[in-house]
């Protein structure tokens, strides 16, 4: 274990206390959205900086290129689920920008699940497309944390995004199993 390994076991550790505190807030428990944000914030902070201490001190692990992208998974979802439960936000994404997000993680699971058993390999490579959409469901849950009016259409560019980048991940792996089998 290094110090970038440790950075992102703590962002897994933070997931149920961001979680707790966005279901929490309500009408009249604003210090629940603020704490909420700050520990999400707090966390995306982990992620860019074990990403940039794993490169720069040359740590980077196979159990870092598997915990690092489930760290960011549990953390997004827990923040785009935690959203079905709070109505006091003043802006609110549209159910089916939860449901493209949520369904994207899980095709994105199953199919590195697949591809782990036909090939036998354990290969967690993100791309720039899934870089990007990452990026948009951090911003989209900082911006309605912030209750900014502006998150909404960052919302949908992150809908957009997520398929996007869900379909270029399956094309991918579609590609390594074709490979695989000839």
């Amino acid at each position: 274990m290094n110090l970038p390994n440790y950075l992102t076991l703590l962002r897994i550790l933070l997931c149920p206390f961001f979680f707790t505190f966005l279901v929490s807030y309500e009408t009249g428990k604003e210090h629940y959205r603020w704490l909420a944000l700050g520990v999400f914030v707090f966390a995306a902070f982990t992620d860019a900086l074990d990403g940039f201490l794993a490169r720069f001190r040359h740590e980077q692990t196979e159990l870092g290129r598997f915990l690092d992208p489930l760290a960011d998974k549990l953390l997004l979802l827990s923040g785009f689920l935690g959203l079905l439960f709070v109505g006091a936000l003043r802006y609110q994404p549209p159910l089916w920008v939860t449901v493209a997000i949520v369904f994207r993680d899980i095709v994105l699971i199953g199919g590195f699940v697949v591809v782990f058993f036909v090939t036998g390999t354990f290969r967690v490579q993100p791309n720039v497309l899934g870089k990007v959409t990452t990026g948009c469901q951090t911003a989209t849950l900082v911006g309605l944390l912030l209750e900014w009016k502006g998150a909404l259409l960052i919302c949908y560019a992150t809908a957009v995004l997520s398929i996007l980048s869900c379909l270029a991940y399956l094309g991918r792996d579609v590609n390594l199993l074709q490979i695989k089998k000839d």
